[in-house]
């Protein structure tokens, strides 16, 4: 399936999740090395997932306020092209990896998204999104897209409470190209749904 936008499926833990994803057209997918996360991932599991995965799907590392050597070890195990940090990493500790990182933006008290992007202005991207009270990732609910500035480039993903059933509607809504779904696709927290994934692709691009 021809997909036109940009789509990352996120909270990736098993293989046969993962091969779904990737037959079902999305460009990326994400890993949770958040140990309080429902979708935390061990590392070895990783590697042996990412192994089995076309070269062209790009992998993504999620972690919030992680240690230097939680990280490395990762990184040192697990073959990743992208970092994704979701807690309060200072742009200094997310540049030295030596990979593209991402960072994730909430939409919460009133942040400004672009002010809070200037102090990140080496990142690759930006992952707009609407915090969960423990600060693991999203909360995977959708926030009012109408807070978004009038225009945001494809530097921004678009995260937050998307599914299959709303995800035409943010793309009208919002005009972004970027996409990053988590519990919308799955059947239960952490388990993939491999009818929502496809139909999520579909949806997006009728």
């Amino acid at each position: 399936m021809k997909n036109r936008y940009f789509t990352k499926f996120c909270g990736i833990t098993n293989v046969v999740d993962a091969l779904n994803a990737q037959s079902a057209g999305c460009n990326s997918l994400g890993f949770v090395f958040v140990k309080k996360s429902k979708r935390y991932i061990k590392i070895k599991e990783c590697k042996a997932i990412i192994e089995k995965l076309s070269p062209q799907i790009l992998t993504v590392a999620l972690f919030s306020d992680n240690s230097e050597q939680e990280i490395q070890e990762v990184l040192s195990h697990c073959p990743i092209h992208i970092l994704q940090f979701h807690g309060s990493e200072s742009p200094e500790f997310c540049e030295q990896w030596d990979r593209p990182y991402w960072k994730a933006v909430p939409m919460a008290d009133g942040i400004n998204p672009l002010e809070y992007s200037k102090t990140y202005e080496s990142a690759q991207a930006f992952l707009i999104d609407n915090f969960g009270t423990d600060k693991l990732g999203g909360s995977g609910e959708k926030f009012d897209w109408g807070q978004l500035p009038g225009y945001l480039d494809n530097k921004w993903i678009l995260a937050g409470g998307l599914s299959p059933e709303n995800i035409k509607q943010a793309v009208i809504q919002t005009k972004l190209n970027c996409f990053d779904v988590s519990s919308g696709i799955e059947k239960k927290a952490g388990i993939k749904s491999s009818t929502k994934m496809i139909n999520f692709i579909k949806n997006l691009n009728d």
